[in-house]
């Protein structure tokens, strides 16, 4: 037994060594987040300034990837915040053992689950390109993305256990991974099939940038594999040397995976409807107003460049909430801990949000002009369009505080709340074309009212629940006592 509690304390003081600290997880994900931005904004410039391809190309994209986010919203979106949670939890207290066995219950139960998905979304992709979304040459783009659902699905457990046992480089690295194949097999796709077939069909293009998105999940599901064979004497080793562990019965700990994961995945599908409303209500509620092509072309100028270059700021301020949300699962017995946490990671979203709003708020113009010569339009929307950015952002950050601590149910409440405002002011706005805040504009200003009012609750929410309180004398302090 004395062996035992020795080479307990010799692995754990090792352990300790090779732990990643907060702030290196920080490091780990904002670079992966700028090389993956990079990328991206290059996939986008590529797709946007390609003749025969442009904005209605985006229109195409833009639809197809609101149905695949509507089911990755049911079938994955919960799951890494949820495995995190519990695998945190459980490795803060020893218990090892039980931490290996939610990403093996989880690895089976969301492989399933993803395969249902991807199983519904090829065989009914035309009739929701044709019927609900009225964009019938989204059809083929939809089909190109259904293998994606199961991949996610099983990449999101990978995500969620390596985060939880705080290997963020890995995840980081896999995402990195991911978008350099996606945008490169994208571009050599498009190029190759544009020579073969001597072709240039906008709805074919949009097809294969569709499927680039597959082969980029493909790439990252191989990597977070290999780390994970990379770990795993590591991971035995620890297995063997758990304690505080209890036998859970698999149906037990299933239902303890879904209890964390529903309720994530319900605020992301109201959140996704949400979204949704503006592929719908701009493509469709204009159409009788300015015809069916400048509809696509009103939507594909918001979906495909105004919203890319929103992204940019905001990846970035989930990936660093992300980075956190073990952390404080782990140690928020622990509240004054918790508290630099959540302070340190909100003073950093502010700073790179603000930074971001003032960006694109006064160099509009000059931006689109840049990125994207052949197709400029839309400086207004990205100005109304950055003033959410703030918003946003602190949404992600109390939204994903809230679900570490268990106040899921004040998550769902406010989604639902934003997503009756969003449809409301989008239906009212979008079809008023020679108002100042018509048409796609509409969309992106019930975006900003939409987000303020989850803000309100989400921080009022936060603030009752953990008592923290953000003393602006204090900021330099608090910010140095967080790093």
């Amino acid at each position: 037994m004395n062996m035992y509690k020795t080479c307990q304390a010799k692995y754990k003081f090792n352990m300790k060594k090779v732990k990643e600290t907060f702030s290196e997880s920080i490091i780990a994900v904002v670079l992966s987040q700028i090389i993956v931005k990079i990328l991206g904004l290059v996939y986008k410039l590529y797709l946007t300034n390609r003749e025969s391809f442009g904005d209605e190309g985006n229109a195409y994209l833009g639809v197809s990837f609101q149905i695949y986010a509507i089911m990755l919203s049911i079938t994955s979106i919960g799951i890494p915040s949820a495995i995190s949670n519990l695998v945190a939890k459980k490795t803060a207290v020893g218990d090892h053992r039980n931490a290996n066995k939610i990403f093996k219950v989880a690895l089976v139960l969301f492989s399933i689950i993803g395969l249902a998905g991807s199983i519904l979304l090829f065989e009914f992709a035309t009739k929701i390109s044709d019927d609900y979304l009225h964009v019938k040459e989204a059809g083929i783009s939809i089909i190109a993305l259904s293998p994606s659902i199961f991949i996610v699905s099983i990449i999101s457990v990978f995500k969620g256990y390596f985060t939880g046992r705080e290997r963020i480089k890995y995840v980081a690295f896999s995402q990195t991974v991911d978008q350099v194949a996606k945008t490169f097999s994208t571009i050599l796709l498009i190029e190759i099939t544009s020579k073969i077939l001597n072709t240039e069909n906008t709805e074919f293009f949009a097809a294969i940038a569709s499927f680039g998105t597959t082969i980029g999940n493909v790439f990252e599901l191989i990597t977070l594999v290999r780390k994970y064979f990379k770990d795993l004497p590591e991971i035995n080793r620890e297995i063997i040397l758990s304690v505080n562990t209890k036998p859970v019965r698999l149906k037990t700990m299933s239902k303890e995976i879904i209890k964390y994961a529903l309720p994530i995945s319900v605020s992301a599908l109201i959140s996704t409807f949400s979204r949704n409303v503006d592929s719908f209500t701009i493509v469709n509620g204009l159409t009788n107003i300015i015809g069916y092509k400048e509809a696509k072309i009103e939507y594909g100028i918001l979906s495909g460049k105004v919203e890319t270059l929103i992204n940019l700021p905001l990846a970035f301020n989930m990936a660093i909430s992300n980075a956190l949300l073990p952390t404080v699962s782990a140690n928020y017995n622990m509240l004054s801990k918790a508290k630099k946490r959540i302070i340190k990671t909100f003073l950093l979203e502010m700073i790179l949000s603000f930074a971001s709003t003032a960006f694109y708020v006064f160099f509009a113009n000059q931006i689109l002009k840049i990125l994207f010569p052949n197709a400029s339009s839309g400086a207004m929307l990205l100005r109304i369009s950055a003033l959410s950015i703030v918003f946003i952002t602190t949404e992600q950050m109390a939204s994903g505080m809230l679900h570490s601590i268990g106040k899921t149910t004040i998550i769902i409440k406010a989604t639902i709340i934003e997503s009756i405002v969003k449809i409301l002011l989008n239906l009212i706005l979008v079809p008023k074309v020679n108002f100042i805040l018509g048409g796609a504009k509409g969309a992106a200003f019930s975006t900003l009212v939409s987000h303020i009012i989850i803000d309100i609750i989400l921080i009022t929410s936060l603030i009752k629940e953990t008592k923290i309180h953000f003393n602006v004398k204090n900021i330099r302090k608090n910010f140095k006592e967080a790093i």
